[in-house]
């Protein structure tokens, strides 16, 4: 029995056994793999492509990149954060190749316009998310790593090759855009 076969027999956990599949380059592990993660993952796609054949690109260029690198995971965090990390850097690419980002001037003094705090509670998140992909794709992808991800305006400007100022441009216009947008949606 081969080094490799006798690993995976050892192997309890179906996650672990699954991981060891796609290493050895196993297609149906790989199938298992793409399909466990595909409905968690592709929402996050479709933030950022705006529509379901450029999700689709987006994921199948994430689980590309798992697959080839399925040998660095190290089981030192949870496997869906590992993909989601590739997952997010194959947005940011898929966003650079859709949309040209310029430095925008920011304006000496930023106007102070913000959302309602209060957004009618029956409005769902599915609604808000279609608002959302109504902005400019530069936007709409500066606002969804800000908003959804969590990344500062230094990372959004170093992952999208932008200055810090416009990034803090583009989620303040976004925050505009969605306050006109979000009330002509609610006014019948």
């Amino acid at each position: 029995m081969s080094q490799a076969a006798h690993k995976t027999n050892q192997l309890t956990d179906p996650t672990d056994i699954l991981i060891e599949g796609c290493r050895q380059n196993k297609l149906q592990s790989q199938g298992q793999l793409y399909r466990l993660f595909y409905p968690e993952m592709i929402k996050i796609c479709c933030r950022y492509a705006g529509d379901m054949d450029g999700a689709g690109i987006i994921y199948n260029n994430t689980m590309l990149r798992v697959f080839k690198n399925m040998h660095t995971y190290r089981h030192d965090g949870k496997l869906a954060g590992w993909i989601k990390t590739i997952l997010i850097n194959c947005c940011i690419d898929y966003v650079k190749q859709k949309n040209r980002f310029e430095d925008k001037p920011v304006p000496s003094q930023p106007t102070a316009t913000s959302m309602d705090e209060s957004i009618p509670g029956n409005v769902s998140a599915k609604e808000i998310r279609s608002i959302i992909n109504q902005l400019p794709g530069a936007t709409s992808a500066v606002f969804n790593l800000y908003i959804y991800e969590n990344f500062t305006h230094k990372q959004i400007g170093e992952s999208l090759g932008i200055s810090e100022g416009t990034s803090k441009w583009h989620v303040s216009e976004a925050r505009k855009r969605l306050a006109v947008l979000l009330k002509e949606y609610l006014t019948p």
